[in-house]
């Protein structure tokens, strides 16, 4: 299966570049404050670090796909972080220009499912006003919840198409918008390799997050098992502004930066070794030609 083969690809220049995993590192601490930031929930913070992050994560990710695209591209391949800081200097603009045009699909389907949501909430209301039956209302609560489960849709398909513009902005010179077509070109010709690779990203980045999430979802259990004991609330309530302490916080920030080095890592050079794999239609062991004899292609 071609998605397990580049899977093999990426976790050997993984293991072979273990200078890897500072890169995915420098991003983990590029989005730890904004993290922490929620956590203890300061006002207004978070919002503002949010921005900055965004400005950031460019140069970061740009760098770390560079890197990436080193270890993958030829067997044997050795990168340094000297390729984070040239590949992210070279690549932040077109990146930075590529994620606010993602940012804008984004929000345009977010306008979309509002303006949805709002017209069946609407039409909803008025039926119930103008006495319309259970079964009437029933239906059109139906009907809108089909629409915006499909208008959903679209939005994973779109996502789907269009999940290697990153890559392409940084290991195949794409520009802002022509790395959008790029990523869908290549996902359009190999659907099922793509759905293969989805998955596998997926399933690490749950498997590798659960312990972050476990650990939030455990401690803001037992801070509101803490609170209503306390006879502050009661029973069954959620208090509002339920914060976590610095002894916490430091323990999620810990366990998230371990977390987000790994997946990070990993889900970028698995990305590299996939589009590397399938945009050139030969396996990226093949290495390059240096003899100058042409390199026989092997399909997956």
């Amino acid at each position: 299966m071609a998605a397990i083969s580049s899977l093999q690809t990426a976790l050997r220049s993984i293991g072979k570049n273990p200078v890897l995993f500072l890169g995915g590192l420098a991003l983990g601490l590029v989005t730890l404050p904004q993290l922490a930031s929620q956590l203890a929930q300061i006002p207004f913070v978070p919002t503002l670090l949010q921005v900055v992050t965004f400005f950031v994560t460019p140069f970061v990710a740009a760098g770390i796909y560079g890197m990436a695209d080193e270890a993958v591209e030829h067997a044997g391949s050795r990168t340094t972080l000297s390729t984070l800081t040239d590949v992210g200097r070279e690549k932040y603009v077109p990146l930075l220009l590529a994620n606010i045009v993602e940012l804008g699909i984004v929000i345009a389907f977010g306008i979309a499912f509002v303006i949805v949501a709002a017209i069946v909430a609407i039409s909803l209301g008025v039926g119930s006003l103008a006495g319309g039956g259970d079964l009437a209302l029933g239906g059109g609560f139906l009907v809108g919840a089909v629409v915006l489960g499909l208008l959903f849709l679209v939005f994973v398909v779109v996502n789907f198409f269009i999940q290697f513009f990153p890559v392409a902005v940084v290991v195949d010179d794409a520009g802002a918008i022509e790395s959008f077509g790029k990523s869908y070109r290549l996902v359009r010709a190999n659907v099922v390799p793509a759905l293969g690779y989805s998955v596998i990203q997926l399933v690490a980045g749950l498997l590798v997050s659960a312990p972050v999430s476990g650990f939030i979802f455990f401690q803001t259990f037992q801070n509101i098992q803490s609170v209503q004991n306390a006879g502050t609330v009661a029973p069954g309530t959620v208090p509002g502004g339920l914060g976590f302490s610095t002894v916490e916080i430091a323990a999620i920030a810990t366990i998230s930066l371990a977390t987000q080095m790994l997946l990070t890592t990993f889900q970028y050079t698995y990305a590299v070794a996939f589009f590397e794999a399938h945009e050139s239609g030969r396996s990226v062991t093949d290495g390059p030609d240096i003899d100058g004899d042409a390199v026989i292609p092997q399909f997956e």
